[in-house]
């Protein structure tokens, strides 16, 4: 045994591992199958694999390069990530978590969705239902925090007003306008939960 690897051995450090197209392949197959992804986010996750396992964490080499190219095509050809339905997805659970339309277009460029899939999945979000998408999401936002009626209940009125600013200033912070978020903390639960359906 070399001294050198026999003393690395010692200190517990361990020599890295080597990429191939096969341990690629199974990282993506792994990945995929705990998570939905977008083209994009796949290449990212696989890169930072790669230099995770390279030397001093360079970048992938011009062969490491090729394999990740062929792994993320063949997962777009089997259909393993499709930018279009994550982008569906992820769009609508957002607008659960209550997000306004505006940071889940973000969060979506942010993953790598292209511009065409973003729109179509904003405009699924506002064509389903009655009611505009930022107001389900502002909606969900007061009900998930337990603001405006889903508050325990204030009998002074000082820090009733208190209580809603803050509130106020909470949901400019996540991203709703003045005029919406101060019109959906003045209504019942019975409205706001009409909202959500």
């Amino acid at each position: 045994m070399d001294k050198k690897v026999g003393k690395d051995i010692e200190k517990g450090k361990k020599k890295p591992k080597k990429v191939t197209a096969a341990y690629l392949e199974r990282a993506a197959l792994h990945y995929l199958g705990r998570f939905n992804s977008s083209e994009k986010n796949l290449r990212d996750v696989l890169i930072r694999k790669i230099r995770r396992r390279n030397e001093g964490f360079a970048p992938p080499t011009d062969e490491q390069t090729s394999w990740l190219d062929d792994v993320v095509k063949k997962c777009v050809r089997y259909s393993y990530v499709d930018d279009q339905a994550y982008a569906r997805q992820r769009a609508e659970l957002l607008l659960r978590r209550g997000k306004p339309l505006r940071l889940i277009a973000q969060d979506l460029r942010h993953k790598g969705v292209g511009a065409e899939d973003i729109e179509a999945a904003l405009s699924a979000l506002s064509g389903n239902a009655e009611v505009d998408a930022d107001k389900r999401a502002a909606a969900a936002y007061i009900k998930r925090r337990r603001f405006g009626p889903f508050r325990r209940p204030i009998d002074d009125p000082e820090r009733l007003r208190e209580k809603t600013e803050k509130e106020m200033a909470s949901m400019a912070r996540a991203g709703f306008g003045y005029d919406l978020s101060r019109d959906l903390l003045k209504l019942e639960t019975e409205e706001l939960m009409d909202l959500l359906v």
